[in-house]
């Protein structure tokens, strides 16, 4: 029979055919995910270990910066304080002999009292010379007995030294300088760096000075940093490496060396060239691993010290990422030989089965075929059930069967219809509205999950149970795809009828009538504790903030989304000022409640849709928003107030008796921000100067 034929050849065929093409297809898909895993593996392998190296020179660089200031502060402090102790000394000589000597004999017996005052293990000295340039006490000599003019003198940066020193005496009565002298105790004529503090003496119009050399400390200060640089090691062979801007090496391969130039001058000029950039650079190339002769590709990342003229860098090697590309190839390459094998194995074993089920299924066929066709023209002319006795394959007879039981399950089978209804209508959250987006019907799930009758819905949007938070956009974005006839899928927030947050995801699909748009059918899952669980991963545990893994993809998105709307980005820095002396003095459970207490205040000013609040650090706070340059200053006052306003007791801080904070802020036109990098950065350096200028205090540029 023709159709048994057709049938064991079509089922041969098709079977054989479908197996054939789900293998390729499963090939051809496995082939394409691994080589976009290969691209995705490289370049996030890079992008980290580029960001690994940039993080441990900055480490590094933040550590050099901050031993000089601790080392010019230091200076600072001793010369003030030996200043003060002279200018009590010649106060003291002036007030006692005002009214018995003369002026003459009183300035000698003041040059004459700091001349010889000295101090154990140091080699400064007092001068004093008058505001109009006539030299008093200079180079430990008492210049009385002849008018000695230093009025023009200069130092080897072209700076006149008596002339700055005045000045300095004469509007602000006391201060520092920076300039370079000789030393007087020395037999050459190099002039060294000299940092310097004068205070005015009113009674004759002199300022009295004391300078301290600080080449000799910086140079200690120098060594002891290389010494720490050349012990730092990292994963992979990592070392930290210092070269001068002039070509010579200072840490090479992890090892302190004598000055003297760069090994190989081509990679030199390559760090020269990148750390024109002020922030730093990477640049690539191969090098070999300490301890070994074989080279690899290598990138680093460097950045110049301006103080110190050095050039600090970090790098990594890359062959662990072509190593684990190997490894991953040869793996796939295993994996689909093993594949080819078995599946050629199980298509000969299938196509005997095949053959022989659809030759005898063809036999069966043909048999069975004219008694069913004869049954059923007895049924369809009688009005009686089909004798199934007649027929002889069971499948035949199971169709039979059913036909015989289609008219009385008919019933049945409408009610279990009905019964499938409510349980859809009592478990899926599902609506309908017309084309403007009016409810005409709802399921009893939407009311159970939303709080309102069917009665209170029917007749309304979808705005009733829209949560303030969710922008317009959102929204607009989502009926520009609807009314453009295409399902729209997506998470939103919604609120309830009692106020109450909950998440769904919806599918909405559009109700076409010759291809016009009638209305919309949207169904939805509740996904409120998916969220609650995804909230608790981006959440701060202590102070319930977010925290620093969502602020760097938080950070991201705001700067994108200023610049589609071409608006104003502000981020703010915070710092809780001698926050280690507070727990030092209370201890940390008192520190993690000053840190809830902080974070309370942070969150109270942060309930607009467009604000953001987060903890990033052990007492760093960070915060973005949407203000102009004028309202953010106004908006950092208000924090910075409310957070002294909390008086909580600080006896260990140096600026308020309460807990009080720094900040750095930084307000821009979006078009004006590069990345997220430069700007948390800006941020960062204003925090750092508002801490200069005495903590308790906001800076913006």
């Amino acid at each position: 029979m023709k159709l048994s034929k057709f049938i064991r050849r079509f089922i041969f065929l098709t079977a054989f055919s479908s197996l054939l093409l789900a293998f390729l297809i499963s090939i051809l898909y496995q082939y394409n995910n691994f080589e976009n895993d290969m691209v995705h593996i490289k370049k996030e392998f890079t992008e980290q270990k580029k960001k690994e190296v940039k993080n441990e020179v900055l480490m590094v660089y933040n550590l050099i910066e901050h031993k000089e200031d601790l080392l010019k502060k230091s200076v600072e402090r001793r010369l003030k304080e030996k200043v003060n102790q002279a200018y009590g000394i010649a106060k003291n000589v002036y007030e006692i002999n005002k009214d018995e000597k003369t002026d003459e004999e009183i300035k000698y017996l003041i040059a004459l009292a700091l001349k010889d005052l000295t101090y154990e293990n140091d080699n400064t000295y007092f001068f004093i010379n008058s505001n109009k340039g006539q030299a008093i006490l200079f180079n430990k000599e008492i210049k009385l007995d002849k008018y000695h003019d230093v009025w023009n003198l200069k130092d080897n940066n072209g700076n006149f030294i008596i002339q700055n020193q005045s000045k300095i005496a004469l509007e602000k009565k006391e201060g520092f300088l920076m300039n370079t002298f000789i030393k007087p105790d020395s037999n050459d004529t190099k002039q060294y760096s000299k940092l310097s503090y004068v205070k005015l003496f009113e009674p004759f119009n002199w300022h009295i000075g004391l300078g301290e050399y600080i080449d000799e400390l910086r140079e200690k200060n120098q060594n002891e940093l290389l010494n720490w640089i050349a012990s730092l090691r990292f994963e992979n062979s990592g070392y930290i490496f210092v070269n001068s801007n002039d070509g010579k090496t200072l840490v090479f391969e992890g090892n302190i060396v004598d000055p003297k130039p760069h090994p190989f001058p081509e990679l030199m000029n390559q760090q020269i060239e990148a750390v024109k950039n002020k922030n730093g650079d990477f640049f690539e190339y191969k090098f070999k691993k300490p301890n070994t002769t074989q080279e690899f590709d290598k990138v680093s990342f460097v950045k110049k010290y301006n103080e110190y003229n050095w050039i600090i860098g970090c790098g990594v090697y890359l062959d662990e990422l072509d190593n684990e590309i190997k490894r991953k190839e040869e793996m796939f390459k295993k994996t689909i030989n093993n594949q080819i094998k078995s599946m050629l194995i199980i298509f000969l074993l299938l196509a005997v089965v095949i053959y022989l089920l659809s030759k005898r299924m063809s036999t069966f066929i043909n048999y069975n075929i004219n008694s069913l066709i004869q049954a059923f023209s007895k049924a369809s002319l009688n009005n009686e059930k089909i004798n199934t006795e007649e027929l002889t394959y069971k499948e035949f007879v199971s169709l039979a069967d059913n036909l015989n039981k289609t008219l009385e399950n008919k019933n049945m089978v409408e009610k279990k219809l009905q019964d499938y209804i409510q349980i859809v209508n009592q478990n899926v959250i599902i609506s309908t509205t017309n084309k403007e987006g009016i409810i005409i019907d709802v399921s009893e799930a939407f009311c159970k999950v939303s709080g309102y009758s069917k009665d209170e819905l029917i007749g309304k949007t979808h705005s009733l149970v829209r949560h303030p938070e969710t922008s317009n956009d959102f929204y607009k974005d989502m009926w520009n795809q609807l009314l453009s006839g295409k399902e729209w899928r997506g998470e939103i927030k919604n609120k309830s009828k009692d106020g109450k947050v909950y998440w769904v995801y919806a599918i909405i699909t559009p109700i076409l009538i010759n291809n016009e748009i009638e209305g919309f059918t949207a169904i939805r899952n509740n996904i409120t504790n998916k969220k609650y669980i995804e909230q608790l991963s981006i959440t701060d545990e202590l102070t319930k903030l977010y925290n620093r893994r969502f602020f760097n993809n938080k950070i991201e998105e705001e700067i994108n989304r200023a610049k589609r709307e071409n608006k104003t980005l502000c981020l703010l820095i915070l710092d809780i000022d001698y926050f280690k002396q507070y727990n030092d003095t209370y201890g940390h459970q008192k520190g993690d409640f000053v840190l809830e207490s902080v974070a309370k205040v942070l969150a109270n000013k942060t309930n607009r849709a467009s604000d953001f609040a987060f903890r990033i650090g052990g007492e760093e706070f960070a915060i973005i928003t949407s203000l102009e340059k004028d309202k953010t200053i106004e908006f950092a006052q208000l924090i910075k107030e409310d957070i002294e306003n909390l008086k909580i007791a600080h006896k260990a801080s140096e600026i308020s008796k309460y807990v009080t904070i720094s900040i750095g802020a930084v307000s821009k036109m979006a078009i004006e921000i590069k990345d997220s990098d430069e700007l948390f950065k800006e941020a960062d350096d204003n925090l750092y100067e508002a801490k200069k200028l005495g903590r308790n205090c906001i800076f913006i540029q």
